[in-house]
Formats: C-alpha cells, structure tokens, sequence
C-alpha cells in the first residue's frame, strides 16, 4: 500500500524496500492468532475490569472525517474526506487509565486524480478509483497523561494515548482488467490495529469531550481491491506493490457521558 510508497523518501534518503517494512513480523504473528481468541480475551478483561473499586463508565458517541492510505488516490496523512460516526463506552479503572470498546461505521474512497505521484497519474489505462463501506468493533487502552478526575465539579483536561485492535467488515472488491471497473465479491474480514493520541476536557460532572487522531493499521492490502483473491476471482488485476497494508486515518471527536461511583464515595 502507499503509505511507505517508493517516493517516500524524504525522511529516510532512499527507496523503502518490502524487505524494510517494520511491521512484517508483528503481522505475521496477528494473522496466525484466531480471532476468536483475540475477543475471548478481550471479554476477559472486561470481567476483570468490572470489579475495580475506582471505576466509573461512559458512554456516547464518535464522529470525524476519515481518509484511506492505500494504492489508490492521494497518500496524505490526514486528508478526511468521509464521515465515520460510532458508539463508544468506556470503563475507567482509575483517574489515568481506562478501557473502551467502540463500533463505527464509515466510507472510505480513492481517486488517483488526487495524487500527486506521477505514476498514479499515468497509470495505464488511466486513473482508478473506488469506494467502499466498512464497519470495525474493537477494544482499546486509554492512558491519561495526568489524572483526571471524572466526577469531580469543575473543568479538568489531559493529552492521552490509545491503542487497541479492531475487527473490521469490508466489501471485498476487485478490479477486472481494462477498463478497470472495481466489483464487488462478498464481505472481507481483517484486523486493525488503531492508536493515536488526543486531548480530553471534562465539563462539569459528567460530560466529557475528547478530541483525537487514530491511524489504524489493518492487516489487510485489500480495502482497495488492489490484492484480490485471485483464487475467487481469476481474472482480477492485482497492483499492489507490497511495501506495506492499507491505512485509515480518523480525525474526530468523542462526546460522552459519564455515570456509576459517586465522587463521595470514592475511595
């Protein structure tokens, strides 16, 4: 995919190599765990998570715009070009710490009109584009850079940190050879992994504002349709070039609602 495209070079002073990418053993290891031992866990923790003394909880919602990061169309950062909303709730352990399970669901799209590399610009027989519908449902730690106390009267912020793992369903699409028509073949299932950071505003005593930016990796170079499954569709045109998967950017906010232990009755 082309977020380590072979023209980001700028940082590094020379080509990226497949052989370079950073993330091939980390992915490796993702893709041989079960899934359903990935959710068994997470559950686990959730369990576990519900007998903290200095627990509260939250629940609201997520909007912010999305772009992808892929073979196709612009490879800028943070470009959103698509709303992705959700439900949130989180289950703070303490002041700094807390554990979040969000559903989102958005649209993601590329157009090589929006590039700026030449060779998507000249891409023979002209430029691709697509677009396609996804929905994740995942788990996430988030870290307070300093306390904040949820609850309390009054206005409090922090910068925090996130990361997680996300179960993420996508239209499995492909591309037939000239004149490169994207379709679609049933649902794909992958993995993402999301982190980012943020800042966090508590209003009063129990709404919470936060605003944050989540790269998420996923392990999967098919969001495009630029890796199909050859097998399924024999006569797809594969383009990917390998260096690395796809990537969804979200910039957004999250309001929420915080309700459970009272401040009074805080240890």
């Amino acid at each position: 995919m082309a977020f380590l495209t072979p023209y980001a070079t700028s940082c590094f002073g020379g080509k990226i190599d497949a052989t370079n990418n950073i993330f091939g053993p980390f992915q490796f290891l993702v893709s041989k765990m079960s899934i359903n031992r990935i959710w068994f866990w997470i559950a686990i923790a959730s369990l576990v998570s519900g007998f903290s003394t200095a627990q509260r909880h939250e629940i609201g919602v997520t909007f912010g715009g999305v772009n992808y990061i892929g073979e196709i169309g612009s490879t800028q950062y943070i470009k959103p070009r698509h709303l992705e909303i959700g439900l949130i709730y989180k289950r703070n352990f303490n002041e700094r710490i807390g554990l979040r399970i969000i559903y989102t669901r958005g649209k993601l799209s590329g157009n090589d009109s929006d590039a700026s590399e030449l060779d998507r610009l000249r891409r023979w027989p002209g430029p691709l584009s697509f677009a396609n519908n996804y929905s994740t449902l995942g788990a996430a730690i988030e870290i307070n850079y300093v306390n904040l106390p949820v609850g309390d009267f009054g206005f409090a912020w922090t910068p925090y940190i996130h990361t997680g793992i996300n179960r993420m369903i996508i239209e499995n699409i492909y591309f037939d050879p000239p004149p490169n028509i994207s379709l679609t073949s049933g649902k794909l299932i992958t993995i993402g992994i999301p982190f980012g950071v943020g800042l966090k505003f508590n209003f009063g005593q129990s709404w919470i504002l936060a605003l944050e930016v989540r790269p998420q990796f996923t392990l999967s170079d098919n969001l495009d349709g630029s890796s199909p499954d050859l097998k399924k569709n024999p006569y797809a045109e594969p383009f990917s070039t390998s260096l690395s998967t796809d990537w969804l950017v979200f910039t957004g906010i999250s309001i929420t609602y915080s309700f459970g232990r009272l401040p009074c009755c805080r240890d």
